[in-house]
């Protein structure tokens, strides 16, 4: 009967390992979700960002469907949707990314025999969706933020003048030279930096969460050290003896109120209008300066795997995923090298007197 055919399919799926709870297949998407929020161990701000990236493009879709509903077809097509809709390749995979860790919990809890996100080829991200500075670019920049200058107010009112801030280039050339991000500068504290040995320690991180400052973890949940170009120590020396208070735990970088930057205020005040007077593009972000630092890292020959280190990557993979439409370039050049030091070898004039032009000869 159809007793007996519902339980020799359930022990035909049991031995392949495809078996799967029919009360927790039955359970939708947003239950699953909750469950998996409930229980991750993140930063304040990774959490937030998931929480954003669940409301606004995975449970409009997913919220009320059965998670043993959800096929890997349907999702290739919510993936076409959202393109169609003007989202970028990034944010389409954050999305399906922040579907398939929902589901995963889901297999592991026995919901699901496997994860239809898993594995799933999406359109990856444009390289054009990075923008890489050059250092000129960074100096243009750090210089203009250091000496602002303030457009006139208007209908005879008066303008104050405007601060010289050595603090805020400071934090620029760090950004783009040491890769850091903005929040790991915001969390930088007077005992994170060794200028004997000429490196500072990223172990906590700045972040806005609903209005709130905290501090919490690095990005990657692991500290880095990060070694200090000499052409910055100077500049940072300096700057901790003039601006920063005696206290191993001070700030490095903080408001005008002497508390921690809120980088929103940061941003608009000073940073979008430096952008401008730099005649820089003006959709240009503070995180770009990390990718001018990795840009630069790959055209010296750096290995992407010191690359990863330095920026602080979770994996070799992501460093790969972000940058390795620039590699490329840097492998024509390495080739180009190659040819040059094989053609100067065989054109040595002294090599081809001693040698003749087969080289020299063994006995």
């Amino acid at each position: 009967g159809i007793a007996e055919r519902w339980l020799s399919l359930a022990e035909a799926d049991i031995v392949r390992g495809e078996w799967a709870a029919p009360e927790r297949r039955a359970e939708t998407v947003a239950a699953w979700a909750e469950r998996w929020l409930a229980q991750g161990q993140w930063r304040a701000q990774t959490a937030a960002s998931y929480q954003a990236k669940l409301r606004s493009l995975v449970l409009p879709r997913w919220q009320s469907v059965a998670v043993g509903n959800v096929t890997r077809e349907a999702v290739r097509e919510w993936a076409t949707d959202l393109a169609t809709e003007g989202y970028s390749p990034a944010s389409i995979r954050h999305a399906a990314g922040t579907l398939s860790r929902v589901l995963a919990l889901a297999v592991e809890a026995g919901a699901l025999a496997t994860n239809p996100c898993e594995r799933l080829r999406l359109a990856t991200p444009r390289p054009s969706e990075i923008r890489v500075l050059t250092p000129k670019q960074v100096e243009a920049l750090a210089h203009a933020i250091e000496h602002p200058v303030f457009k006139p107010a208007g209908h005879g009112a008066r303008v104050a003048a405007p601060d010289h801030r050595p603090d805020l280039a400071l934090w620029v050339r760090l950004g783009a030279y040491c890769g850091l991000r903005a929040g790991e500068l915001g969390a930088l504290r007077r005992k994170h930096i060794d200028l004997d040995q000429q490196v500072l320690q990223v172990s906590e991180s700045l972040a806005d969460v609903n209005g709130h400052l905290t501090f919490g973890p690095p990005k990657s949940g692991k500290s880095r050290a990060v070694p200090i170009p000499s052409s910055l120590a100077g500049d940072l020396r300096r700057h901790l003896a003039a601006k920063v208070d005696a206290d191993p735990d001070a700030l490095v970088f903080t408001s005008e109120g002497g508390g921690p930057i809120r980088h929103s205020n940061l941003y608009r005040r000073h940073f979008k209008p430096a952008v401008e007077q730099a005649g820089l593009p003006s959709d240009l972000r503070f995180h770009d300066l990390r990718h001018a630092h990795a840009a630069l890292l790959i055209s010296l020959g750096a290995h992407p795997r010191a690359i990863m280190e330095r920026l602080g990557h979770s994996s070799i993979t992501v460093t790969l995923g972000v940058y390795g439409h620039l590699l490329p370039s840097l492998e024509a050049e390495l080739t180009q090298r190659m040819d040059e030091a094989i053609t100067a070898a065989t054109e040595d004039p002294i090599a081809r007197i001693l040698h003749g032009p087969s080289g020299p000869t063994t006995s």
